[in-house]
């Protein structure tokens, strides 16, 4: 099992658990994403996922 290190150079590329976040949704939002992933056959979860990825490498891009 990996553990993290301080050193971001001996850090793994993936954790092994991730903390939960929270977000509140509007209803309205809520439902859309419940349709979005379900005509995706997904999660919500790797629908987030795959956001928050996309935002790290544009913002690396942009930098």
């Amino acid at each position: 099992m990996a553990t993290a290190s301080s050193d971001p150079q001996t850090r793994p590329l993936r954790r092994d658990r991730a903390d939960r976040l929270t977000v509140d949704l509007p209803a309205g939002t809520l439902t859309a994403l419940k349709i979005h992933v379900a005509q995706r056959e997904t999660t919500i979860r790797e629908v987030v996922t795959d956001l928050i990825e996309r935002e790290i490498i544009n913002e690396g891009t942009h930098s």
